[in-house]
């Protein structure tokens, strides 16, 4: 799972939640600023998966928020299960990069199932859009080896109360080398997950699962769009090979970044690296002149 290394609110960077406006985001904001970065995390993640990225993007220049999607951390769901596909997903996402905009557009970024939600804003609608990132996510499925388990998650939601579904997972991520760096982000991870909606939970493993391989189309709109894109990877990701994540940026003719020495996390696990990667990623589709990492 994805694991912030920390959960305390860094300098310049806060919760945004204005009544009006009831998606929780965290926010960091230059003044000034080179353009603005949305960040949508993936299946068990949240904003806070975000927490250590978002103050080097803004020392770099960038306004950087990250978003919850709907049945997230208690952001509530969209329905009961089934009504959490990709494309109701991402007209959350839709909503929140019209929030940000602030007519320049707005840098796009999905992280692993974040990525198959922010490929279906792409399709639908480009406009308003600066870039499009995909972090450590794939073209379809993930490998059937993982299914398994999100198939035990999807069943034993209804079936067992969260804190019993919570143990077993944890047991299950310990025992696989899962370990988080303090107590108290133990306790959030942990409070995070039971706060989850369990039907938009079930929807986001059937998501893994089922995902199509929507590759060609999102070439075809990036291409009549001219809207920047690439993909960036973690040497050591778990979920969708490396390899198949090259061959993904091949077909989409967008660069693609390997990432030294991280895994499935990037922004949690070198937010540092994360952040100079997207920082390039962003001023090359912004057209700087000259990119400073």
């Amino acid at each position: 799972m994805s694991t912030p290394p920390f959960i305390a609110m860094p300098d310049g960077v806060a919760l945004s939640e204005p009544p009006e406006w009831p998606v929780p985001t965290l926010l960091a904001e230059p003044a000034p600023s080179h353009g603005t970065a949305l960040l949508v995390p993936g299946f068990t993640g949240s904003k806070e998966d975000f927490l250590a990225v978002l103050a080097p993007l803004a020392a770099l220049g960038w306004r950087a928020a990250a978003m919850d999607l709907p049945g997230q951390a208690g952001f509530p769901g969209l329905g009961p299960r089934g009504s959490h596909t990709p494309a109701a997903l991402a007209q959350s996402v839709r909503a929140e990069i019209d929030r940000l905009d602030d007519g320049r557009g707005v840098h796009l970024v999905g992280h692993s199932m974040g990525g198959l939600v922010t490929r279906e804003v792409v399709l639908a609608d480009t406009s308003g859009l600066a870039s499009w990132t995909l972090l450590c996510s794939g073209p379809g499925p993930v490998p059937a080896a993982t299914w398994p388990s999100l198939q035990a998650l999807s069943q034993a939601i209804g079936v067992l109360p969260m804190t019993a579904i919570w143990q077993q997972k944890e047991a299950a991520d310990r025992a696989g080398g899962w370990t988080p760096p303090s107590d108290d982000v133990a306790t959030f991870v942990r409070r995070r997950f039971l706060a989850n909606d369990p039907d938009a939970l079930a929807d986001f493993a059937t998501i893994l699962m089922t995902a199509p391989d929507r590759t060609e189309l999102a070439a075809a709109a990036l291409a009549t769009a001219g809207l920047p894109s690439a993909v960036v990877t973690g040497e050591r990701d778990d979920a969708w090979p490396p390899d198949e994540q090259e061959r993904m940026a091949i077909r989409l003719a967008v660069p693609w970044h390997l990432l030294p020495g991280v895994g499935h996390s990037p922004a949690a696990e070198d937010p540092r690296l994360a952040a100079t990667v997207l920082h390039d990623i962003f001023s090359h589709a912004a057209g700087m002149a000259h990119v400073d990492a």
